[in-house]
């Protein structure tokens, strides 16, 4: 039989689109298949478009944190910050991916994220959600977007309807960037 509480966590998920089993179906025979093969990216959002990066990357979701410039680094490299201990580049996202001038309001964080063994922070502009997307899903990235903007991205994916452009933090953080930077800056100098 369902209770007040049962209506209440119903409708309290009734945002993700997919039904909860509660007790008393438990009790009915109700047995929820689990998918093992889903993917878990967090969402963020980049001038009003919704990116993604998979869950394993992300250390932690942090307000923005003071920064030292560093002379010489490539555009997008705000600077370096200290978060509990940990020293790190951070990084701008939105002058990473070329996508205009910078915005920094209320909503944007910083995502710590995890690569090579270093721990980098990203800003965006705001974080949305965890999200997870079965395989069939998601997307290749399609033609004529151009080489090095589609470096960028790892593949898309559509959930509820809106879709997600699941960023390669591999390339977004290549160390040829941040090196190709400091050398046309050296040359300039000279």
């Amino acid at each position: 039989m369902a209770t007040d509480d049962d209506d209440l966590w119903q409708a309290l998920l009734a945002v993700t689109g997919d039904k909860v089993a509660t007790e008393a179906d438990y009790e009915h025979g109700y047995k929820r298949e689990m998918r093992s093969d889903l993917l878990r990216y967090v969402t963020f959002m980049i001038r009003g478009e919704i990116y993604g990066l998979p869950i394993e990357q992300i250390v932690e979701i942090s307000t923005v944190f003071p920064t030292t410039p560093v002379p010489r680094t490539a555009d997008f490299v705000i600077g370096i910050g200290n978060m509990r201990g940990s020293v790190m580049p951070v990084i701008d996202l939105v002058q990473r991916l070329r996508l205009g001038s910078v915005h920094r309001g209320r909503e944007t964080r910083v995502l710590i994220v995890r690569h090579d063994d270093d721990q980098h922070g990203i800003v965006v502009d705001r974080v949305l959600e965890v999200i997870s997307l079965p395989p069939e899903d998601m997307e290749n990235t399609p033609g004529g977007i151009g080489s090095t903007r589609a470096d960028f991205i790892l593949g898309l994916g559509r959930h509820r309807g809106r879709l997600i452009i699941i960023l390669d933090l591999e390339t977004v953080l290549a160390e040829r960037d941040f090196l190709e930077a400091k050398f046309r800056r050296e040359r300039v100098l000279q």
